[in-house]
């Protein structure tokens, strides 16, 4: 008897951990945020998933292409931060990360020369793990031929299932005017598997260049000196959608981007917060309390009860 409950619970612990990571919450990776409650009122700004061609391709449910997409953000198999997803403007609406690097640390990791993607993006079976776009390419191979799913058709071909997933390489490359805009950037970490998980393109969004390079970075150098003093600081960054795209209409240009930060002591108690919002422009950072951004942001989405931290990290 005691062994076959000690089956039963082995098989409901390997089904537990096979459970997809693309799922309809952030349950799984609840630890990125303040009191593990996630932000509210950003639910219904995405827009749906959609193919080019006419039928769905095989293996994908409908269900599965609900947007947004939650994304608990896995590399090297272990959560690093948390990002929803709008699949049908393939950008981050934000993500979600713990700041662990203080103003006095000093970088001392080489930065990651190139961006992944997210494979349960294309087929819930697929890794969790983020991958390269030609890993992601292979892994589509196998599971198609595992799954008798024919790529003589063009809805099933990993050239396709990955560009119409999400935002690819091919999307930003040699732009002139939009850098890969992290919303969770390297510099705000220690740890190499923490930075290099943030080079996944469901992070990123199309950044004016002279912005990413000049006072939003400035802002995010800054964040870390407010870090200081704080046991944990969570951060939340993310954008509002604009009305221009890149690449013939296949990823969605912010109008804006946005963070907010809460900070708190050994007792898990907040001891300040703030916020700061800029036009996707070289125009300045404006810093304010997290009540002014997220006034802000009601007006810029046209949602409402925008709330990005529990009770306002009070």
């Amino acid at each position: 008897m005691k062994m076959m409950l000690s089956l039963a619970w082995l098989l409901i612990a390997i089904a537990h951990k096979a459970e997809p990571l693309i799922s309809e919450n952030f349950t799984d990776c609840r630890e990125f945020f303040y009191n593990q409650w996630f932000p509210d009122g950003f639910q219904n700004i995405s827009l749906p998933h959609h193919f080019n061609c006419t039928d769905l391709p095989d293996g994908i449910e409908a269900e599965e292409l609900t947007s947004p997409a939650y994304i608990c953000q896995q590399y090297d198999n272990k959560y690093h931060f948390a990002s929803l997803y709008d699949r049908g403007r393939r950008v981050p609406l934000y993500s979600a990360y713990i700041l662990d690097r203080r103003s006095t640390d000093k970088p001392t990791n080489k930065r990651k020369k190139n961006f992944s993607i997210e494979p349960q993006l294309v087929y819930r079976g697929l890794d969790g793990t983020m991958l390269r776009e030609h890993n992601t390419k292979i892994k589509i191979g196998i599971y198609n031929t595992d799954h008798g799913i024919s790529e003589r058709e063009e809805k099933n071909r990993p050239s396709y299932l990955m560009p119409t997933s999400q935002a690819v390489d091919a999307d930003y490359y040699k732009n002139k005017h939009y850098d890969r805009g992290h919303l969770n950037p390297r510099g705000h970490h220690v740890d190499a598997d923490k930075q290099n998980a943030t080079f996944t393109f469901t992070n990123v969004v199309p950044m004016n260049k002279g912005l990413n390079n000049g006072n939003w970075n400035r802002y995010e150098r800054r964040m870390m000196g407010n870090a200081d003093g704080c046991t944990t600081m969570y951060v939340v960054t993310g954008i509002v959608p604009g009305n221009n795209w890149i690449n013939n209409n296949r990823v969605n240009i912010p109008s804006h981007v946005w963070s907010a930060y809460c900070c708190v002591d050994n007792n898990a108690k907040p001891i300040r917060s703030g916020a700061g919002l800029v036009n996707n422009t070289k125009d300045m950072v404006y810093e304010m309390e997290l009540n002014e951004l997220q006034m802000q942001l009601e007006t810029l989405l046209n949602a409402t009860n925008i709330e990005v931290f529990q009770n306002n990290c009070i």
